[in-house]
């Protein structure tokens, strides 16, 4: 098999025979990275010219990652990038590049000679949009570097979707596997919003099957990394199955620890269909607080997630719109607190828009209906009225956000101070807060008012009502 391998392969590969490169090349490049590798990794092949794919190999006790691939970078990247995941297996990581790299020019010259220029002729001369069952061209790119090709359309003969090209590659500069899991996304948020049954195959389209014959080794590869072993043999390899898009739907789709849980516990109460959370997520209808708190404290988060109650419903739409309204609430001060952006401007007249995080995190507590943010900066807290003065105490803060004051709103507050806790109430801009400016409970005010939060909310509803074709 090895002997098969493109030239391409072996020129990529460090070994000691079939015309490999000698193994000693490949040492003396790990040597020379920045940072020095650990003596558990060999290398095995090129990545590109500024990193290395590296077998692990276990220590004796059995501890550590061994039999894995990861990619070692030579020059000087960021701790958390060196040393990723890129394979499971040196076999298979060797093999799916000799696929890849077999058909790699075949899939370019389709992408350049044939649907490019049938997609412009069609449809971006003629100012047209295409329809589902149209082949759609994607780029990918970071920088103006192509990351990553693929065309693919609706296919009712099998309510699927048929991919005729998918090519992706590992940037020096970009994070590994980055293009795949990005196309991955692109390509099962499409599957989904075609309505069909989440099935994806590779050997049939409006221009023949895909150039490897097969489900891309570049997306196998990637899938195996986050536990997903795609069809492959016995006439099942050149398709996903509705059961194995799901299943990647959920890895590729980042999501905190609680969230996570969250979501499995919907799937599994078959609440809510994973294809159906995950394109929530992805397609920010509903953003990962605001879903993460809507499965927490709702038991009608199921029906929200698929556009709501009917209108004639007047007690389940008030009771989702209640917590709906809460929802984007919160998503806009937890957006507000996390952003380093000084919007009102710090006397510099420069705002800097990358890496304007804080990075603070949260956990929503479900019987309370409260959010605790950790990591929060010691600045003032958004939307409270010049001179409060309030601190997040510890880095922490604990937030309830309510679309209208009451008693138990104040009796809610009072359990949590009791307990030791800061509690803050956020509510819109033109709510009554009398009786909890009474109680001396402190409100922090959203910029928007009732009515335009509920526009806000009827927009999502809307939007998950017509996801799905």
């Amino acid at each position: 098999m090895v002997a098969l391998w493109p030239a391409a392969v072996r020129d990529m590969a460090f070994g000691p025979s079939h015309g490999f490169t000698p193994w000693e090349a490949g040492l003396r490049l790990l040597s020379s990275a920045v940072m020095p590798a650990p003596d558990s990794l060999i290398p095995i092949a090129l990545v590109d010219d500024q990193s290395l794919a590296c077998a692990v190999v276990a220590s004796l006790d059995g501890a550590g990652l061994g039999g894995n691939v990861v990619r070692w970078h030579l020059a000087s990247v960021p701790l958390a990038e060196q040393g990723r995941l890129l394979d499971v297996d040196p076999y298979l990581y060797l093999e799916s590049l000799a696929q890849e790299l077999a058909a790699r020019d075949a899939g370019y010259r389709l992408m350049t000679d044939k649907i490019f220029p049938d997609y412009d002729t069609k449809y971006l001369s003629e100012g047209r949009k295409p329809r589902a069952f149209a082949t759609r061209p994607v780029r990918l790119a970071c920088q103006n570097v192509v990351a990553g090709l693929a065309a693919f359309a609706h296919d009712s003969a099998f309510d699927g979707l048929s991919v005729a090209a998918w090519q992706t590659c590992e940037l020096s500069h970009v994070a590994t596997h980055e293009a795949n899991r990005a196309m991955t996304a692109l390509l099962l948020c499409e599957a989904f919003q075609s309505g069909g049954t989440m099935e994806i195959r590779f050997d049939r389209s409006d221009y023949g099957p895909h150039p490897e014959g097969r489900v891309p080794a570049s997306l196998r590869r990637y899938a195996r990394t986050v536990g997903v072993w795609l069809s492959d043999g016995d006439g099942a390899d050149a398709y996903i199955t509705p059961a194995e898009a799901r299943d990647l739907f959920l890895a590729v789709t980042p999501m905190p620890a609680d969230l996570r849980d969250r979501v499995d516990a919907a799937v599994e109460q078959a609440h809510s269909s994973p294809e159906r959370l995950c394109y929530t997520l992805m397609s920010q209808t509903w953003r990962e607080i605001e879903l993460d708190f809507l499965l927490a404290v709702s038991a009608r988060a199921h029906s929200i997630l698929v556009g709501g109650a009917e209108v004639e419903d007047r007690g389940a739409r008030q009771a989702e719109s209640d917590v709906a309204r809460s929802a984007v609430m919160l998503g806009m001060f937890y957006r507000r607190l996390d952003s380093k952006d000084a919007a009102t401007g710090d006397g510099t007249g420069v705002r800097v828009l990358e890496d304007n995080r804080h990075g603070v995190t949260w956990r929503v507590e479900p019987t309370k209906g409260a959010v605790t943010f950790s990591g929060v900066p010691r600045l003032p807290v958004p939307w409270l009225p010049p001179g409060s003065g309030l601190t997040a105490r510890d880095g922490r803060l604990t937030v309830l956000p309510r679309a209208f004051a009451s008693e138990e709103l104040v009796t809610q507050v009072r359990h949590l101070e009791a307990e030791g806790t800061d509690a803050l109430v956020v509510m819109p801009a033109d709510s009554e807060t009398a009786i909890l400016a009474t109680a001396g409970v402190t409100v922090a005010t959203c910029p928007d008012r009732l009515g335009e939060i509920d526009l806000t909310v009827e927009a999502r509803l809307t939007r998950a009502r017509v996801a799905r074709a």
